[in-house]
């Protein structure tokens, strides 16, 4: 009568078992790696999408005006205060309770009320790899790659700016901040354009209609995708 053979993994088994574990950790890394990458940029574009819509959305329900700031570091609103969070600290975007349309200013003061996003770890203004404008971006700032300003809003004038107005009836429209108020302030159907962001590999273009609705957009390598 022979001996069975016990069943289990002998000790070469399980040192192949890891070793083979180990490379297939080390090759998905960095796809991980990747992948989370991703979902920060296409969480920081929805975010942007979402100010942009709750701005529009308060202007509505308030009946008030609201202006939405954006831009890398360093970029202000019309009296150059910088763009900041509650707590002081560089905020991409800044959707500001502006007041009622006779007395807003289009400028961030100590006693309004704001929202911001945060920055978001490895996102940056602008494209790294997309060539033409997101579709129906109908900023009139010009859109050349890597468009570090971020966007193509623009002011009456065709000067770039880096702000847009919701008026009560929830209409984005531009205006130029000069003066002590607001300035000269576009039409109907002037507010429309695109804030691109990018985390170097990916591209999100956060498109504004001149009604108001908002759409994001990402580059797929070729052109631009829903």
């Amino acid at each position: 009568m022979g001996f069975r053979r016990q069943s289990g993994l002998t000790l070469i088994e399980i040192v192949v078992v890891l070793g083979i574990v180990g490379v297939l950790m080390l090759l998905a890394g960095p796809v991980m790696t990747r992948w989370q990458d991703d979902q920060r940029a296409k969480s920081a574009a929805r975010s942007a999408a979402d100010l942009l819509l709750l701005a529009r959305s308060e202007a509505i329900r308030t009946g008030n005006q609201y202006v939405v700031f954006f831009g890398p570091p360093g970029n202000t609103d019309p009296a150059g205060t910088d763009i900041e969070n509650s707590e002081g600290g560089y905020a991409p975007m800044l959707a500001l309770a502006d007041g009622a349309v006779a007395t807003a200013n289009c400028r961030i003061n100590a006693d309004e009320d704001f929202e911001t996003i945060p920055a978001a770890e490895g996102v940056a203004w602008g494209v790294a790899n997309a060539t033409v404008r997101a579709p129906n971006d109908n900023g009139t700032a010009a859109f050349a790659p890597p468009q570090s300003s971020g966007h193509t809003f623009a002011d009456p004038g065709g000067t770039a700016r880096n702000w847009v107005m919701f008026r009560p009836d929830g209409m984005p429209v531009v205006f130029d901040g000069a003066g002590v108020n607001c300035g000269a302030v576009g039409v109907t159907g002037t507010g429309g354009g695109a804030l691109y962001i990018t985390n170097g590999r990916r591209d999100y273009g956060i498109v504004l209609s001149p009604l108001g609705s908002v759409r994001v957009h990402a580059w797929d390598g070729n052109a631009w995708t829903s």
